[in-house]
């Protein structure tokens, strides 16, 4: 799993980059306008001029994103980032010039805002990421937030490795190798001591002509815990995964395993998309749920309207989910197994299970309850988890602990934050077996595009219209 401070540093040179952007072009304007005695052909109002800035700059943006500049994965050396800022920003300004120029409307009063623009923008742009490449320096010399390494194997590459990690610019911190003792730096004869009573962020195996092989056992923990697993090219013919090549620290080249294709800009692209479509649910639907409200409150007074259960998401961290109570009061906080035994009906765990974890007279469910999860309305209140990011629009189930415990390859699944809508509940909801679904799971976060969130969206506007699945 990619580090919360790698994600932290992509949106705050994001959020930078548009600063610097929109306030080029807004002093670009200014002077033109202010300080220019040359009459303008083609005024334009600050206001109007102002709203097409902000309207244009993501789109420069996400331009800055395809050359790479929010990318970790490159050797990114200030003279190859200044290279590419200074590409960008011209790139960007004719972006602008050619949409200005088919454009019905101007949205520049003249050509010189354009070039001021350029100039300034590649000036606020060098400041703004010098500034922001010292703070993170200035934390790396502290060790805040520094991502840790647990170096495996010594040998003349794990040296190179070491003495990259430990130079004054380098973006981690050395926890340690685990080797025969070759390198004065080894720290640890074997993985399990290494790991025994702290955890890295990052695990590097320097495979050898003695150890040519992934070691499966390393790269299982590295899973089930949410590590970083890296190692330097030798045998991957053994790795299901989806593999990366990367040069680390600039220099070695090594393979990185990648447990889902959601990194990155992916990553980020998926959250605004979250944080847009669930802010816009919660005020439309806004009068849906005040109904479903007084309707629950008059159904049954005593109870709350709005169920809280512990779930799981992406690295095993729990939170709490919200729906629309279906279920009634007395049986809220335990699993279906402990729910039939309580009422004395045993029996209809196994067929609650071999059904697809569905009755067609559910004992526990209440008779508004039913009328809310053959319409899906019940899920509604998680529009409200997804603002806050414990969940996506799309994803894996969110599943009780106790429930994907039991699934082998919960850690597969939980790389990726849990949905409202995901591939398995599309692809037959409670038509499928508990296992089968799981395993759609597993494929959703191996295989993630942000053409299947679309796809799996609408498929679900349609489902939840036919009501097909619906548990």
């Amino acid at each position: 799993m990619k580090s919360k401070n790698s994600f932290i540093y992509t949106v705050a040179l994001i959020i930078g980059d548009t600063l610097a952007i929109v306030g080029a072009y807004s002093i670009s304007f200014i002077i033109r306008v202010k300080f220019i005695t040359t009459p303008i052909k083609y005024p334009v109002a600050a206001d109007t001029y102002l709203q097409s800035l902000l309207l244009l700059t993501p789109f420069v943006i996400i331009l800055f994103s395809f050359m790479g500049l929010y990318s970790s994965r490159r050797s990114n050396t200030p003279g190859s980032t200044a290279g590419r800022l200074i590409l960008g920003a011209f790139m960007a300004m004719l972006f602008m010039a050619c949409l200005d120029y088919f454009h019905p409307a101007n949205i520049f009063p003249a050509k010189k805002v354009l070039i001021y623009g350029l100039l300034i923008s590649i000036v606020f742009l060098a400041i703004e990421r010098g500034i922001i490449y010292l703070i993170r320096y200035l934390r790396n010399r502290a060790n805040i937030g520094t991502p840790s390494v647990l170096v495996v194997g010594d040998s003349p590459t794990a040296k190179l490795l070491v003495c990259d990690i430990q130079r004054p610019s380098s973006n981690y911190r050395l926890q340690g190798v685990v080797g025969d003792g070759r390198l004065k730096w080894t720290t640890y004869k074997t993985f399990d001591e290494a790991v025994a009573n702290f955890l890295p962020n990052i695990i590097i195996q320097v495979t050898t002509a003695d150890e040519p092989k992934v070691d499966t056992k390393i790269l299982r923990f590295a899973e089930e815990h949410y590590i970083d697993f890296k190692f330097v090219p030798s045998d991957v013919n053994d790795l299901s995964e989806h593999l990366e090549m990367e040069l680390f620290m600039g220099d070695i080249p090594m393979m990185s395993v990648e447990p889902t294709r959601l990194v990155g800009w992916g990553r980020f692209a998926k959250r605004f998309f979250d944080i847009i479509l669930s802010a816009l649910g919660l005020i439309i639907l806004s009068p849906l749920f005040l109904i479903i409200f007084i309707l629950e409150k008059c159904t049954d007074p005593k109870a709350s309207a709005i169920f809280h259960q512990t779930r799981l998401t992406r690295g095993d961290q729990k939170f709490t989910l919200y729906k629309f109570r279906t279920q009634y009061a007395k049986y809220d906080g335990t699993t279906p197994e402990q729910a039939f035994k309580r009422m004395g009906r045993p029996e209809l765990i196994k067929v609650y299970r071999d059904n697809g974890d569905f009755l067609d007279d559910d004992p526990r469910v209440t008779k508004i309850g039913r009328v809310l999860r053959r319409l899906s309305l019940d899920e509604l209140p998680q529009l409200y988890n997804v603002l806050r990011g414990d969940i996506s629009l799309v994803g894996p189930r969110a599943l009780i602990p106790e429930e994907l415990n039991r699934y082998e390859k919960k850690h597969l699944i939980l790389n990726v934050k849990s949905g409202i809508t995901g591939l398995a509940q599309i692809s037959g909801r409670r038509d499928l077996p508990w296992e089968q679904r799981r395993q759609l799971d597993v494929y959703y976060v191996q295989h993630w595009s942000f053409g299947l969130d679309i796809q799996i969206l609408f498929k679900t506007v349609g489902q939840v219209f036919t009501s097909k699945g619906a548990v």
